[in-house]
């Protein structure tokens, strides 16, 4: 049995019904499905006017002087004295700062001595080198010895002038004590 040989077993009566009925089924599902009624949403309201309150903008920043000079000493040490505060105007020349200047006077006291001894070994090695020449010229020696004298006096005059450039050298860190 067909699907039209089922339709055509019902009456006449059952099938007009059938006929109106699937339509109108058919029609009931084709419209639009009624509107649903939106939920009703909070509102924050603000009311603009005036305040006692200026607004006022805010700058994050860091102020410095329009000519800035930045000095230090050329030597570590500890302050001792300090004669110009900070944002103070100062005059070229001033002294703003001394640092504790005992450690660089004992090196230039412990060069002076150094030098001195440098010089006292310079002049034993010229006078000795002077009695080799003339023992040499007597030939009471042999040139290997005379030369030998030389490179002593030579290597003497040598730690002579590293004494002194180490004195002059001291002398600087002293000096550098004191910030101008």
């Amino acid at each position: 049995m067909t699907a039209s040989t089922a339709f055509s077993t019902f009456t006449p009566r059952v099938r007009s019904a059938l006929w109106l009925l699937i339509p109108s089924l058919i029609l009931a599902g084709c419209s639009p499905k009624p509107a649903a009624e939106e939920p009703v949403r909070a509102v924050k309201l603000v009311t603009v006017g005036t305040s006692d309150f200026d607004a006022q903008p805010e700058f994050s920043a860091e102020v410095r002087a329009r000519v800035e000079s930045r000095l230090g000493f050329r030597v570590a040490g500890k302050i001792t004295k300090r004669q110009a505060d900070l944002g103070q105007h100062v005059q070229a020349g001033q002294v703003l700062a001394q640092l504790d200047p005992q450690d660089y006077k004992l090196a230039a006291d412990a060069a002076r001595a150094q030098q001195a001894a440098a010089l006292t070994n310079r002049d034993l090695a010229a006078a000795d080198l002077k009695r080799y020449r003339e023992l040499r010229e007597q030939n009471f020696i042999s040139g290997a010895e005379l030369e030998r004298r030389e490179t002593t006096w030579k290597a003497a005059q040598a730690q002579l002038e590293q004494a002194q450039a180490q004195l002059s050298s001291q002398g600087n860190q002293a000096n550098y004590t004191t910030l101008v």
